[in-house]
């Protein structure tokens, strides 16, 4: 930390929108979006709420402004030319980058935020329909439904995972499923093992091309 030359007293970095998203940051990477305050982030910088208004307008400013730097850091992998096989590809790698990052999570299930360089992978999927043969209309459904399937999956992931850490008796769906032959739900009974095979490992890829390539009745 630097020192005044004249008193030798130690002063904070000089405020700047940098330095705002790196604290910001780490309160929502250590505790979650819902941490994130005007109020919580100046003490973390040693300033007034104010101060931060000075640079960002509100919280949600500042949120999308964290958004469109995580997005940012996103390295894309080698794709195959637009298609479906490569909006499947493209939605896997959002699905990924969602598991990694819990609080952008906490961020859009909000739904009214998003990166907005993430559009650029909104678009390649989008993109990648139309070239598949799908129409505006179709290509906008199937989106939207393997965009809610990656963000509902990445979601449920991380709660079941905190959930297990902490429970010490086997969970309700466990129980239910063990107990579905003897209530005479016999397709359940059936299923059973199958399901509690997804729930341990769900083939997200299979779903997504099951979406992807599906067809509107």
């Amino acid at each position: 930390m630097a020192r005044d030359r004249k008193s030798g007293a130690a002063r904070s970095p000089a405020l700047s929108r940098g330095r705002i998203l790196e604290v910001a940051g780490d309160l929502v990477r250590d505790g979650g979006a819902p941490v994130l305050s005007m109020r919580t982030l100046g003490a973390r910088l040693g300033v007034t709420p104010m101060a931060i208004y000075r640079h960002y307008a509100g919280r949600d400013e500042l949120l999308v402004a964290l958004l469109d730097e995580e997005f940012g850091q996103v390295a894309w992998p080698e794709l195959p030319e637009p298609g479906a096989d490569r909006a499947v590809e493209v939605l896997l790698m959002l699905h990924r980058e969602l598991a990694e990052r819990p609080w952008v999570l906490d961020a859009l299930t909000r739904g009214d935020l998003m990166a907005p360089s993430a559009a650029s992978a909104t678009d390649d999927v989008l993109g990648s329909l139309l070239a598949a043969g799908c129409t505006p209309e179709q290509a906008a459904h199937r989106y939207s439904a393997a965009w809610r399937l990656i963000l509902g999956a990445a979601q449920l992931d991380a709660r079941t995972a905190q959930a297990k850490r902490e429970l010490k008796r086997p969970t309700v769906q466990e129980t239910v499923r063990r107990d579905a032959a003897g209530n005479g739900l016999d397709a359940l009974a059936r299923c059973g093992s199958a399901l509690a095979d997804q729930r341990a490992n769900f083939d997200i890829r299979t779903a997504l091309v099951l979406i992807v390539y599906g067809a509107e009745r």
